[in-house]
């Protein structure tokens, strides 16, 4: 039986010289992947509300933009158009082994 499951947070920064980096933050370690799901889905509909209530500074006067969440077999993901802005995914912490490989 597997021990448990992680939600992870995948975000693009900028890093001082420009580039993108990823920044992974972990947002909890549960029991069963029924908690994973719901705590990845409840923190993705946060952001999401977020986003909907302050919109992008950079983004001119009366542009319209879709912000949507995208549901995956990993979690969720908020989009702003086509770009993700982060995810949610469920990390299982013990992984099944294959023997023989």
């Amino acid at each position: 039986m597997k021990s448990g499951y992680s939600v992870l947070r995948f975000v693009l920064k900028r890093a001082p010289d420009g580039r993108l980096t990823q920044e992974v933050k972990r947002c909890g370690e549960f029991g069963d992947v029924e908690q994973a799901f719901d705590t990845a889905r409840m923190e993705v509909l946060r952001e999401w509300q977020e986003a909907v209530n302050e919109p992008d500074p950079s983004e001119g006067p009366g542009r319209i933009v879709e912000i949507k969440i995208k549901d995956t077999e990993w979690g969720y993901e908020l989009k702003r158009d086509h770009q993700v802005l982060s995810r949610f995914w469920v990390h299982d912490n013990a992984p099944a082994v294959i023997s023989g490989v």
